[in-house]
């Protein structure tokens, strides 16, 4: 699965199905990101539960946790050309 901002809603915010199980487990680095990102993630509307949040909120946990993923890459990057 991609890491694009569709995927990420869908994988976080769907509904608890077998086949979001199995995405969950081929994506683990996504859902592990969207874990960490849950724990400190402010909604831009101040919804406090996600089930309630809005479109705009979802978008933006989305991009924080493209951000994350992104971060994890680089520094993942970055411990193997050292280990190199």
């Amino acid at each position: 699965m991609k890491p694009t901002v569709n995927n990420v809603i869908n994988l976080w915010f769907g509904a608890e199905t077998p086949i979001r199980e199995y995405k969950i487990k081929l994506n683990p680095k996504m859902w592990a990101a969207c874990q960490r990102v849950s724990q400190s993630f402010t909604p831009p509307s101040g919804i406090k539960q996600a089930d309630l949040y809005r479109k705009s909120d979802k978008i933006a946990f989305a991009k924080s946790v493209l951000e994350e993923l992104d971060k994890t890459e680089l520094s993942s990057k970055a411990t193997a050309y050292e280990l190199a």
